[in-house]
């Protein structure tokens, strides 16, 4: 058998199947060089555009931008975009005062000074005005209504500004079909009640699906959202199989964020010719808590009904007691209806946990459907046994003890094995 690995407890750590396995996929990529100037890459993206004017022609001294850019959670070269972006704004003649940088977090906690410096740079700190998004603001503003008929509103310094540019990055989303894009501007800048429902009416349902754009209402409606909050030129980063910058797209928010989907199709989609008895599948490049229940989708896609996923998770953060609680008791009150439960309270407009965000009510549905109709067992090192059990997994401290599990019900089964579960597209063969 090959020499196949996964990327586990930070490296490509080499795994042995036992000798009655039958590997049918090993979902590798290609490496490729790592882009040694990243600055010379933005600074020629910026001047040839997609689907846009340059910022030259755009922008004028009178101006005021508001830069809306991604948190901590994605490991693109957020920090020498702005910078970049920052350089050209001087080269226009746009004074700091006249610039707004808002981290969008949407519905997540907000990052400390400190956190803020390490990720943009203290010069940034120290010229510009930076600022947490906060949700529940006061002083959000409204820009228009979800088509269930609820009320959207967003940052004042957004709304207010006469140029808005979003600096994200494109990788799938299990959602959203990919991130990137609008997403910056909704749900990132958008107030916590629209975000809410918006997640809870679309998601995991109705075309909102991984790596689909077509059709897909969840993308559809942010999209719309970010037409109608302004969204004005976009900045994204096209990140690889080890979640490293591949590529750069820049300009017109629908136009070059599909360039940049495009891009990351062809770099990390994978055919699979049949759906597997077993699934091995990490978190990477997700390793903060609840994110790593994300590559649970891709992994749903390529299992038969009924079979084993083995998930292997490398833990930076903790699985917060109030996630942990609400899947234990959701568990105990609806099983073995996990599916239909959830989608039940979602259609009334309902989370699983109500004192929970939505980033959370989203993960704990991604885990509760997989279990619903997979067998799951998380390896991992960072969380003990009965904090795993108690998420519904079966516990494994190693992979070969996920492997006998798994040896208990299917003798000789076949299987996927995915290195970076979080940086996939699968396509299956419908024949």
């Amino acid at each position: 058998m090959k020499n196949i690995f996964i990327r586990y407890q930070g490296k490509k750590t080499p795994i042995h199947l036992p000798p009655n396995w039958k590997l049918l996929t090993f979902a590798a990529f290609e490496d490729h060089p790592d882009i040694q100037d990243v600055r010379t890459l933005i600074r020629q993206a910026l001047r040839d555009p997609i689907g846009s004017r340059s910022l030259k022609e755009l922008l004028s001294p009178s101006d005021t931008v508001a830069i809306i850019i991604e948190d901590q959670t994605r490991s693109s070269p957020k920090k020498e975009v702005l910078n970049a972006l920052l350089d050209l704004l001087e080269e226009i003649g746009i004074a700091p005062a006249n610039i707004s940088i808002i981290i969008a977090l949407g519905t997540h906690r907000m990052l400390s000074a400190g956190e803020m410096a390490g990720i943009y740079g203290n010069e940034a700190m120290n010229r510009y005005t930076i600022v947490n998004h906060d949700c529940y603001a006061n002083d959000l503003v409204p820009i228009g209504r979800l088509r269930s008929g609820s009320e959207v509103k967003i940052n004042r310094r957004v709304y207010e500004a006469s140029f808005t540019i979003g600096i994200g990055s494109i990788f799938p989303h299990p959602m959203n079909g990919f991130g990137g894009g609008c997403k910056i501007l909704f749900p990132g800048v958008a107030n916590f009640h629209s975000i809410l429902e918006h997640h809870l009416r679309h998601a995991f349902r109705d075309g909102s699906d991984l790596g689909r754009i077509n059709g897909n209402p969840f993308y559809e409606e942010v999209r719309a959202l970010a037409k109608a909050g302004g969204l004005d030129f976009i900045i994204n980063s096209v990140l690889d199989h080890n979640d490293r910058l591949y590529d750069l797209v820049c300009g017109d928010p629908m136009k070059a964020h599909m360039d940049g989907i495009r891009t990351c199709r062809k770099i990390i989609t994978k055919d699979f010719k049949k759906q597997s008895d077993v699934t091995i599948i990490t978190a990477f490049p997700y390793s903060e808590g609840p994110q790593i229940m994300k590559p649970l989708a891709p992994a749903s896609m390529m299992t038969k009904e009924g079979g084993f996923m083995i998930l292997c998770a490398d833990l930076s953060s903790p699985i917060p007691p109030i996630f942990v609680k609400a899947i234990e008791d959701f568990r105990r009150r609806y099983h073995p209806y996990l599916h239909r439960a959830v989608f039940d309270l979602f259609d009334k407009n309902r989370r699983i946990s109500e004192e929970a965000p939505p980033e959370l009510n989203m993960a704990m549905a991604q885990l509760l459907m997989a279990q619903d109709r997979f067998r799951v067992i998380l390896v991992t090192e960072d969380m003990d046994k009965e904090t795993v059990e108690r998420l519904g997994f079966a516990y494994a401290k190693r992979i070969e003890d996920a492997f006998s599990i798994a040896e208990a019900v299917y003798a000789q089964p076949e299987v996927h094995v995915i290195p970076a579960g979080g940086v996939i597209i699968p396509v299956m063969d419908e024949h």
